[in-house]
């Protein structure tokens, strides 16, 4: 359950620095002006504030046409039978969440079998989608793609994506972690050269 909730914390965790930190009672449910962004802040923001209130709020998130809002669920009731559907189909019509989604599942063993091979081959394809990706959305791609690498222990490829992050990030944060991703390949590929 805390790996759960900590996959949960790091999937969402733009969305909650967005939605920022308190909960909103001004914000009712059934308000008839409620936006798909307000009931998305609120299902992510209840996470924290209200987990009584996530299922109710997610749902209403998810009605909304806010799919990933079957993320907070599936963690909250432990069934990711929606969340993996929903991301299938919504792979047939390349779209970037449901690669992102999937490869987090599969890499991580969450509500499927673990497969790194297919969380690894999901990334890749979402490298190459025919979409308008900032520099950093491709680098946290490639981030992803290193850590997956790490599990494989294939430091070759580790440090082929360490390297593509670190040219092109421009956020301090990817910059660390890929420097540090990049410092493990370069260890183990000297130490098996050996």
């Amino acid at each position: 359950m805390i790996k759960a909730i900590a996959m949960l914390l790091a999937l969402i965790s733009s969305t909650l620095i967005s939605a920022g930190p308190y909960w909103d009672h001004s914000i009712k449910i059934d308000d008839p002006k409620l936006t798909v962004k307000e009931a998305a802040q609120q299902c992510h923001k209840s996470l924290i504030n209200a987990p009584e209130l996530l299922e109710a709020w997610c749902e209403k998130a998810y009605e909304m046409g806010y799919w990933s809002a079957l993320v907070p669920i599936s963690l909250h009731t432990g069934d990711g039978t929606r969340l993996v559907a929903e991301a299938k189909e919504r792979l047939k019509n390349k779209e970037p969440g449901a690669y992102t989604t999937l490869a987090w599942l599969y890499g991580s063993g969450q509500f499927v079998k673990k497969d790194i091979a297919k969380a690894i081959a999901l990334r890749e394809e979402l490298l190459v989608l025919d979409k308008s990706f900032t520099p950093n959305q491709i680098a946290a791609n490639h981030m992803k793609l290193a850590d997956l690498y790490i599990q494989e222990r294939n430091w070759k490829k580790v440090a082929i994506h360490a390297k593509h992050v670190l040219k092109h990030t421009q956020s301090n944060f990817q910059k660390k972690y890929a420097k540090r991703q990049l410092e493990s390949a370069e260890r183990h590929l000297s130490s098996n050269e050996l």
